[in-house]
């Protein structure tokens, strides 16, 4: 009777997982693919999470990608696609993980288009040539003149953008930093930062980093933002983009095992005019 019960609920598993692939990327399921997700079902896995990974799946993305691509075409021409970024710049690192994806969606042209951009945090082992995250940004790291680590040899509202990628967890004051980062924004300016996330980088709780002994700390997105909220005064800014970025991750790895996809954290703000009044 057990194996009876078990062999209807494999069934029922492999039908719906089986309906994701048709619904949500309007194909056949491949048989490995089938199993895995059956798998995962049996040891436990809601059918929520299941629909979760569809729906972040690089290939469902890329299907939205090219329904809005051609959506816009239609609607307004081929050159409303122009972007300022070439899509063949390869940054290195996580830097470069999903670089094709932000110029494509209009991510750079919304948030770093402007005439100074700094990348903050820029250099590291794993890049060699020096290559910053945009082809437009000032690489600001040790060794950059008048640079301490902490504070910026730029002059107070002269930066039209900030973006960091992966550093701002191996600052050890971080409210300071994100205060001097905020110090050089223009008015209407932004700060794009990129943290490794606790959950899907580092798998564990409390540091040590398993796999960057030099991480100070660990973000998840609501003590990132809680972190901004210490370090600026609250009507000085605005959130304009949030998201835990899995673009690709690989579920499967457990916590012994170094992530592979993306596994951070998108936070932008924006530096704004604070109002004349004040919260009570």
């Amino acid at each position: 009777m057990l194996e009876m019960a078990e062999s209807v609920e494999a069934g029922r598993a492999s039908f719906f997982v089986g309906e994701l692939y048709r619904t949500i990327l309007q194909r056949a399921p491949d048989p490995g693919g089938l199993a895995a997700y059956v798998a995962h079902m049996q040891a436990g896995m809601s059918e929520g999470a299941i629909i979760g990974v569809f729906l972040a799946s690089d290939e469902y993305r890329e299907a939205q990608f090219k329904q809005f691509r051609a959506q816009v075409v239609e609607r307004e021409g081929a050159e409303a696609l122009a972007s300022a970024f070439p899509i063949d710049y390869q940054p290195p690192g996580e830097a470069g993980r999903c670089y094709k994806r932000r110029v494509r969606s209009g991510f750079f042209d919304r948030y770093c288009a402007g005439d100074v951009v700094l990348d903050v945090g820029f250099s590291g082992y794993d890049n060699p040539e020096g290559l910053t995250a945009l082809p437009n940004a000032i690489g600001i790291d040790l060794g950059y003149p008048g640079y301490d680590g902490l504070h910026l040899p730029f002059a107070d509202g002269s930066v039209d953008s900030i973006i960091s990628s992966h550093c701002l967890e191996h600052i050890l004051y971080d409210h300071a930093a994100i205060r001097d980062w905020y110090r050089v924004l223009k008015v209407g300016g932004f700060i794009v930062c990129f943290v490794p996330h606790k959950a899907l980088y580092e798998k564990k709780q409390f540091l040590p980093s398993r796999w960057n002994e030099d991480h100070k700390r660990m973000y998840t997105p609501a003590n990132l933002l809680a972190t901004v909220e210490q370090a600026l005064p609250l009507n000085s800014y605005r959130v304009r983009h949030l998201c835990d970025n899995d673009e690709g991750f690989d579920y499967t790895l457990g916590p012994d095992k170094h992530s592979d996809g993306a596994y951070e954290i998108e936070l932008v703000i924006e530096k704004i005019v604070p109002p004349a009044w004040t919260l009570d």
